[in-house]
């Protein structure tokens, strides 16, 4: 284990994700480019306040976001897009892109985000952070917005 908490969550979230690639931040052009799913690792220092569907939420700390990109471009339009700091927010997960302080991906070419979701919360080292986050149009996922759970070997979330 190690002092940076990214560099303890993303191998042990590949051990969960097998044939799962890295991207960094300041790198999103070397993501695959065709079809596929990611997930996307962000840190919020500073609270975010979020209200959807009669719910409120004041999110901080580590969370891993599930999304897929099938469309032009494929995954790498998508994570280049997540990793622009400015931009026009249209999406939920705009609103903590925008405000993240660390952000790193990992890319399942051809895979799928709902396979993601579910093997992290089988793994048990995590749980949906806000209900509905990410997967308004889903009826398989509770959310596709994870967080590590809490407890002293939550960063070691495959482990």
């Amino acid at each position: 284990m190690t002092d940076d908490p990214l560099a303890d969550l993303l191998p042990a979230i590949q051990r969960l994700l097998p044939g799962s690639e890295r991207v960094a931040e300041d790198a999103p052009d070397t993501a695959f480019g065709g079809p596929g799913a990611y997930l996307l690792l962000l840190h919020l220092a500073d609270p975010v306040r979020f209200a959807r569907h009669g719910r409120a939420a004041s999110l901080a700390g580590w969370f891993v976001y599930a999304g897929s990109a099938r469309g032009g471009g494929g995954v790498r339009a998508r994570l280049g897009r997540h990793f622009r700091r400015s931009k026009p927010v249209h999406w939920h997960v705009d609103e903590l892109t925008v405000a993240a302080d660390r952000m790193a991906a990992l890319v399942l070419p051809h895979g799928s985000e709902c396979d993601i979701v579910d093997r992290l919360l089988r793994s048990g080292r995590f749980e949906p952070a806000f209900p509905r986050f990410g997967s308004s149009d889903c009826r398989r996922c509770p959310a596709h917005l994870l967080k590590p759970m809490a407890g002293p070997d939550a960063r070691q979330a495959g482990a």
